[in-house]
């Protein structure tokens, strides 16, 4: 039986904290009476932040005609939704105590995800494009966590995957008392996100949602798992390509009903994507 979020939170110890600017936009966005000036207050209060959303808002990604000079413009012109993507992605990369080699790739695999999910859910119709994003985000949002909170462990970890000693899921097993699946869902209700981004975090790997009780779930997290084998696939966040992966017979592939020819349209758009925007995101 699978044990309640609290005590998977209690056994984490040292526990990363969302920003509390992220925090403010979340409850904001929340609220019907909130507008674009008192959002763009907000995200002000934090300038490094600002300066990174202002950046990532004039990336390609986002293929805006003209450039965003303010974040009043930002919030008008991409919206509330993308704005929520756009500080949760700033934030992400403050959530660790160290940023080497591994955060860094951590980190990679993350926005990689989020930006496959979003290409994924614009050009197929398959999940809301900002809520795709932040799944994708997140949906490793453990593994951060028990990099945080255990560094040691989880380095030896990653370096047995690395030695061929096993996958990561079996891995986990041996140095964590949960998966990284159930830390991050944990953490992600602990931070009060929505219960279709704590289920995908939670379920990003195996799939096991009722599709017919809730189709647009499932199709969330058929995306997210698309999404994570194609980078992998690609070496984003890896340290290397996997060319093992096969992405015609992937879950969420059929799940959502990708043929071969979709699948290779969108494994060049994501690589486009990650390339052109990967330093924008990094800020």
């Amino acid at each position: 039986m699978q044990p309640d979020f609290q005590t998977v939170v209690n056994s984490v110890g040292d526990l990363p904290t969302m920003p509390a600017v992220a925090i403010r936009i979340i409850n904001q966005l929340q609220d019907p009476d909130s507008s674009a000036d008192s959002l763009s207050l907000t995200v002000a209060h934090d300038p490094a932040l600002a300066a990174r959303v202002l950046k990532i808002a004039n990336s390609s990604f986002y293929s805006l005609k003209r450039q965003v000079r303010t974040l009043d413009n930002a919030i008008v012109i991409l919206g509330e939704k993308t704005l929520r993507s756009l500080v949760l992605a700033a934030s992400l990369k403050g959530m660790n105590k160290n940023f080497g080699l591994l955060e860094k790739m951590l980190w990679e695999d993350s926005i990689g995800c989020a930006i496959g999910c979003r290409l994924a859910a614009s050009s197929f119709g398959v999940a809301d494009a900002e809520e795709a994003f932040v799944a994708g985000l997140f949906r490793h949002l453990g593994k951060v966590v028990m990099n945080y909170s255990d560094p040691e462990d989880f380095q030896e970890m990653i370096q047995a995957v690395y030695n061929g000693e096993g996958g990561v899921s079996d891995l986990e097993q041996r140095f964590f008392p949960y998966s990284h699946a159930l830390v991050g869902a944990a953490v992600l209700k602990k931070w009060n996100f929505s219960d279709n981004l704590i289920q995908s975090a939670l379920h990003h790997a195996d799939l096991e949602i009722d599709a017919e009780e809730n189709p647009a779930l499932f199709r969330l997290i058929a995306t997210v798992n698309f999404a994570g084998a194609m980078c992998q696939s690609l070496g984003i966040g890896q340290r290397e390509p996997d060319p093992g992966v096969d992405l015609g017979n992937n879950k969420g592939a059929l799940a959502v009903g990708l043929d071969a020819q979709a699948i290779a349209e969108l494994r060049k758009e994501v690589v486009k994507a990650f390339t052109q925007n990967r330093d924008y995101f990094l800020g």
